[in-house]
């Protein structure tokens, strides 16, 4: 029974150990207290380098929407350029990515033992080196103050799925958006 309580408090630490950090800075000497509302700087886009399916003109939309919904939620308020206390920016960036993955053949999964290879005689184990490429997303969210300065940028980075549906598609850019603004505007400590 002690077994038990030790390796569900492992378990625990461990899982405590994997949360992910968000990914975002700020200008320190920004007093965000006094920022209550925002409007978009008109380049606002993607960079689009040949994947045209992940940065459409649908995906732009659901970006906007997202950030919109999200800083609305915390209570700032949408104004016109000329009138708002920061700008807001957004960037999307597709990389392919490449991920290695030990594999082996054998049935029990690891295979150590001694035996004949090349005609020598010497310790193995059976591994296998998996390579693949995926495509990952960033989304990177800028404040910029009126005098165009960079005051808060926070990033996140996700792998792309080719083969979603609509419904998939907005519901991981929300998630996304989620992540990326959950430490704006930020608390001071």
């Amino acid at each position: 029974m002690i077994k038990i309580k030790w390796l569900l408090i492992i378990v625990a630490l461990m899982l405590v150990g994997c949360k992910s950090t968000p990914n975002y800075d700020y200008d320190r000497s920004v007093n965000f207290e006094k920022i209550n509302t925002y409007a978009w700087v008109v380049e606002s886009k993607s960079q689009d380098n040949g994947d045209n399916f992940y940065t459409s003109d649908i995906n732009q939309k659901r970006i906007v929407t997202a950030i919109d919904r999200e800083l609305q939620s915390k209570g700032f308020r949408k104004v016109a350029p000329n009138e708002a206390d920061v700008m807001v920016n957004y960037q999307t960036v597709i990389d392919t990515k490449r991920e290695r993955d030990l594999t082996t053949t054998h049935p029990y999964y690891w295979s150590f033992g001694y035996g004949y290879h090349h005609s020598h005689l010497n310790w193995h184990m059976n591994l296998n080196s998996a390579q693949r490429e995926y495509k990952a997303g960033t989304l990177i969210v800028d404040f910029i103050s009126a005098n165009k300065e960079l005051i808060w940028r926070g990033a996140e980075q996700s792998r792309l799925s080719e083969k979603s549906t609509p419904l998939k598609r907005e519901q991981k850019i929300n998630e996304a958006v989620q992540k990326v603004l959950v430490n704006f505007p930020p608390q001071f400590q």
